[in-house]
């Protein structure tokens, strides 16, 4: 798969790198093609996009959708429970994976910077250095050495910016 391709009423689609080279596009001006499918025209207009997220807004025969679009890199990272997109202010640092904490290297009340080393998490016998996505006061530390979490487990909080 190179892409999937997310519709907002829950359907995706798995677009294969060979599958979109059959499609034939055909530029009609900026943005805009005429995409001959099988035995199907369809117009396609980007409106907006992509975000980091890989969300569009494209007008597919007149008719504004918004979907997303993620590539394998976005996959793989979602499927670790990480994102390549800033989706607004971070409030919490989940575990990328289930683990067990070795060390934990912040305290409530610190501040810290993004990039700072917030603990260390042992996952299949390697050791990852978990960092701040962003930079702010710690509200709480939720986990402490020796503790074992599972994937999505809240690790530290920040407090609500002011």
């Amino acid at each position: 798969m190179e892409w999937e391709v997310r519709w907002p009423d829950g359907q995706t689609e798995q677009v294969q790198g060979d599958a979109a080279s059959s499609w034939d596009w055909k530029p009609l001006g900026d943005g805009v093609f005429d995409v001959r499918m099988g035995h199907r025209n369809v117009r396609v207009e980007l409106v907006n996009g992509p975000d980091k997220a890989g969300h569009v807004l494209v007008r597919v025969n007149g008719v504004e959708r918004q979907l997303q679009v993620l590539d394998r890199q976005m996959l793989l990272l979602e499927s670790m429970g990480m994102s390549s997109a800033e989706t607004g202010l971070e409030m919490e640092v989940l575990a990328p994976m289930p683990g067990k904490v070795l060390s934990v290297g912040v305290t409530k009340g610190e501040m810290v910077e993004e990039g700072h080393a917030l603990l260390v998490l042992e996952a299949m016998k390697m050791e990852n250095v978990i960092r701040a996505p962003r930079a702010g006061v710690l509200a709480s530390v939720e986990v402490g050495s020796g503790v074992a979490v599972e994937k999505g487990t809240a690790l530290v909080t920040y407090e609500l910016e002011s």
